[in-house]
């Protein structure tokens, strides 16, 4: 009878069990990558769909891109004064006139009835006004006839009184008749005074009426020069010296009080009219100054108004050439201005793109230094142009940012950059 023989179990070797535990770490570390990845939102995106930019450190040029158009320096508007048919033109539009130059004949018949009948009424009241005048002067006239024939009769009872006073009192003349000449004489004396009083009383009187009538003709003048050129009016002529920009008429049309019936603009000086975005409204400043390049030639100008009105997310400014202006300027032409709003700073830069209305500026996708992935970054940033963005925090010099548009990885946290 054989006996079992008891057979012994043989142990891993050690190098076995230490490619077990590596083959384990490996697939818990692969696993565990995955989940990771599995839990950041990433979106795919083909590289060359993309524009990326590096950060640089440069002079930061604090300058705004704006738009803005030729108009002339002064220019005058035409506008009905009383309204009425357009009768004539007699310049075409487009043409260079003059100081006083006829330009349309307007027809107005109510017009025309009331300035007769304002005339006629003006005419009647200076009439009436100087026959007032007229009276004054010959009451005048009279009362100083009265002081001369007193002064007369005074002087012709003096030379009496004179001789009938020796002779009273030789009584070779009744006394009776001496003291009559007295009486006479005294009578005329007290006339004379009385009268001489009536004068100068007469004289302020004439004095104060004849400066109110004086106002009065004035006055009257003044509204018949001025219902005379409300006639005149009709004539329309040319203000200033200018080309005839516009003439909005044709003959037969009606015009009414106030309408517009065309432009004159000097066209020896003209101005840039542009408009800036309401961001930088604490910015512009007057005599900034702006360059902006034509036919080839760099130019200058300076800011000389700014308008407060703020529409449609802009606001306007005036500019004048500064130095040298281009020849051959029409109106209406446009021109793309740098405005400069403050000197050049040494900064951090990022070259501006689409992702900076997408994100405000708060937030790039920062691609790594493998290119494989961009992650998501906060920033912040200053001021900007039309070229760069100034960087506060967030970024370092050398770093590759994606700058083109980021509407369709708003919610994503890292983006998978593939060939």
């Amino acid at each position: 009878m054989t006996m079992d023989r008891v057979i012994e179990k043989k142990t891993r070797p050690l190098w076995q069990w230490a490619g077990i535990a590596i083959a384990v770490g490996a697939l818990l570390w692969f696993v565990w990558g995955m989940l990771g990845d599995a839990s950041i939102r990433t979106f795919r995106l083909p590289e060359q769909q993309t524009t990326i930019a590096s950060v640089q450190y440069g002079p930061f040029e604090d300058v705004t891109p704006i738009r803005g158009s030729i108009q002339p320096f002064n220019s005058v508007f035409l506008d009905a004064v009383d309204g009425g048919v357009v009768e004539e033109v007699l310049v075409e539009e487009g043409s260079f006139v003059e100081v006083g130059q006829p330009l349309l004949q307007l027809s107005n018949t109510d017009l025309r009835l009331n300035v007769a009948r304002n005339d006629t009424s003006i005419t009647e009241q200076l009439n009436n006004l100087s026959n007032i005048s007229n009276g004054m002067e010959t009451t005048t006239l009279n009362t100083e006839r009265q002081v001369i024939e007193i002064e007369y009769r005074i002087a012709v009872l003096e030379r009496q009184e004179q001789r009938l006073k020796q002779l009273a009192t030789d009584s070779l003349v009744p006394q009776e008749q001496y003291e009559s000449i007295v009486d006479e004489l005294v009578y005329q004396r007290k006339l004379l005074r009385n009268t001489k009083a009536r004068q100068s009383l007469e004289d302020r009187i004439r004095k104060d009426r004849m400066q109110q009538i004086a106002l009065q003709v004035n006055k009257l003048e003044e509204n018949l020069a001025l219902s005379q050129s409300s006639f005149e009016n009709l004539l329309v002529r040319a203000p200033i010296a200018g080309q005839l920009t516009s003439l909005l008429v044709e003959v037969g049309e009606n015009k009414t009080r106030g309408q517009r019936l065309g432009q004159i603009d000097v066209v020896e000086q003209y101005k840039i009219v542009a408009q800036v975005d309401e961001y930088y409204v604490t910015r512009v400043a007057l005599d900034q100054s702006a360059r902006f390049t034509l036919a080839g030639s760099q130019y200058q100008a300076r800011v000389i108004k700014i308008y407060p009105e703020i529409t449609e997310g802009t606001f306007t400014v005036d500019l004048v050439f500064e130095g040298s202006a281009p020849e051959n300027l029409r109106r209406g032409q446009t021109l793309q201005l740098d405005l400069t709003l403050g000197s050049a700073v040494e900064s951090l830069l990022l070259p501006l793109g689409s992702f900076i209305q997408d994100t405000g500026g708060n937030w790039v996708f920062v691609v790594a230094s493998d290119g494989e992935f961009a992650t998501r970054r906060d920033i912040r940033v200053g001021r900007r142009n039309n070229r760069f963005v100034e960087i506060i925090d967030g970024l370092q010099q050398g770093e590759r940012v994606i700058t083109s548009s980021y509407a369709q990885m708003l919610t994503m946290e890292r983006i998978q950059l593939t060939n």
